[in-house]
């Protein structure tokens, strides 16, 4: 390779980690914002039933997708991971559900939230609507904190989807 060729390789790496840098720095700048996400979950969960109430734990296990974004670290179809765990007491009175996760993009960073549930279901067609808190993260979610309204719907086959708009800002 001669000389003019290596020093334009060079040049090329140089620019790209630069322009690579000031995206993650401007995304890192931004204090808050809004995004919106749908996720796709298989859950497995195992029933118990106490004298008046039912209690139901388990895992969800599937993808979250960005569909609208005012910037920051949440971009626009981008798609992650979610590995979370869901516990569900049921009884006449209705239903206690928290379901902590963490949720990683592509990159290996990572955001850990809580969502919570106090009405609906969890029968085929049933849900309901429900709040989730983020609660921090690392790489580009480092000190985002913030809260999602969330809609869930089950689906047959142990599947679920959720929609969700959020509100997040950085400390």
């Amino acid at each position: 390779m001669s000389i003019r060729n290596q020093i334009g390789a060079v040049l090329f790496t140089v620019v790209g980690t630069l322009c690579a840098t000031q995206t993650t720095v401007a995304d890192h700048h931004v204090k808050n914002g809004t995004y919106e996400f749908v996720l796709s979950a298989i859950t497995d969960f195992t029933a118990v039933k106490q004298l008046e109430h039912v209690v139901r734990a388990g895992t969800l296990n599937g993808t979250v997708t960005i569909i609208k974004s005012s910037g920051g670290p949440f971009k626009v179809g981008s798609s992650s991971i979610l590995s979370g765990l869901l516990y569900l007491k049921k009884s006449a009175a209705g239903i206690d559900l928290e379901s902590p996760g963490a949720i990683t993009d592509p990159s290996g960073d990572t955001w850990y939230s809580v969502a919570r549930r106090s009405v609906g279901d969890q029968a085929v067609g049933g849900g309901g609507a429900g709040l989730q808190e983020i609660s921090g993260g690392t790489g580009k979610y480092e000190g985002i904190t913030g809260t999602c309204e969330y809609t869930v719907d089950y689906l047959p086959d142990s599947r679920l989807v959720t929609r969700s708009n959020c509100q997040w800002q950085r400390d």
